[in-house]
């Protein structure tokens, strides 16, 4: 079977989804998160450290246990929410998405140095990355490529049918360089663990992690302002939010500012996460990363 013909199956079962209720959807989607519980013990357990790392003391065993259920079913539900959205035209998604703080993005553009969005996987950040095109600005996106082509054709048709232009991260320095300098306003992820030599370590929830440095020295460079975006659910509807604009820290040393900026990126992403903990992907080892140290064997 070739891809196209792939491709066209996987559309069909979307178009054939989301002519279901949404309620349908949502049931399924908990249904699978709890499945998906009760076999991933490997998951489980990410969660479970991450949360009682993030928030020493807070949770019982039992809170964890149910705190950790939550997550995974909201991390299913992003994909059924995208489905269920799939067929919706902007006039009828329009009545269940909120957009606040835009003025944070009209003023950051004045500037006329480009604006790169902050975000986060908290949220369904799949949605929000289709539809913040429709809050008045032209965005692009950074994203990893899928080596199976029917699931990378599909994601960039779900994620541009709005208006969001997606980039591939491979080789999209020069392009994210010409688009900044044309003041235009490009979105990005930074809670991901990397590799040592990718990133810098900076506290996140009380532990080092290992960000990747290349934000802090593209806005070093292009002097770019930075507007953290989030998206949660408030019962049936999506918040799509701007924050202010965070300011840039030059002190004259390049390593320094390197650290300084990350750690503001991802201090400001972890206060977001701290209002909609159970919204977060926590499913992710952010700490994977261990920072290098000397042991002293006298």
């Amino acid at each position: 079977m070739n891809d196209d013909i792939i491709y066209k199956l996987l559309k069909l079962m979307v178009n054939l989804l989301a002519m279901l209720p949404r309620r349908v959807l949502r049931f399924f989607s908990d249904l699978l998160g709890l499945i998906w519980y009760m076999v991933d013990k490997r998951h489980r357990n990410v969660v479970l450290e991450n949360i009682n790392f993030a928030y020493p003391e807070r949770f019982s065993n039992t809170q964890a246990q149910r705190f950790t259920k939550i997550v995974f079913k909201n991390v299913v539900s992003i994909l059924f929410e995208v489905i269920w959205s799939y067929r919706k035209t902007w006039d009828e998604l329009s009545q269940c998405v909120l957009f606040k703080g835009v003025r944070h993005v009209e003023n950051a553009k004045k500037k006329g140095r480009g604006v790169i969005l902050l975000c986060s996987h908290l949220g369904n950040f799949e949605l929000g990355g289709a539809v913040i095109a429709k809050a008045g600005i032209a965005p692009y996106g950074i994203y990893r490529k899928f080596d199976f082509q029917p699931i990378e054709r599909f994601l960039l048709e779900v994620r541009q049918r709005f208006g969001t232009k997606m980039i591939p991260l491979r080789g999209a320095s020069k392009k994210i360089d010409t688009i900044l300098k044309n003041n235009g306003v490009v979105g990005t992820l930074l809670d991901q663990s990397v590799d040592w030599y990718q990133g810098v370590f900076v506290d996140y929830f009380g532990r080092p992690a290992c960000t990747n440095n290349g934000l802090a020295k593209l806005v070093l460079r292009s002097k770019a302002a930075v507007v953290p975006l989030f998206i949660v659910r408030k019962n049936e509807n999506y918040i799509v939010e701007f924050l202010p604009e965070i300011p840039l820290e030059i002190t004259g040393d390049p390593i320094k500012d390197i650290e300084n900026n990350t750690q503001n990126y991802v201090s400001s992403i972890e206060s977001t996460v701290r209002q909609y903990p159970e919204q977060y992907f926590w499913v992710h080892n952010r700490w994977k990363t261990k920072p290098y140290s000397i042991i002293n064997s006298n």
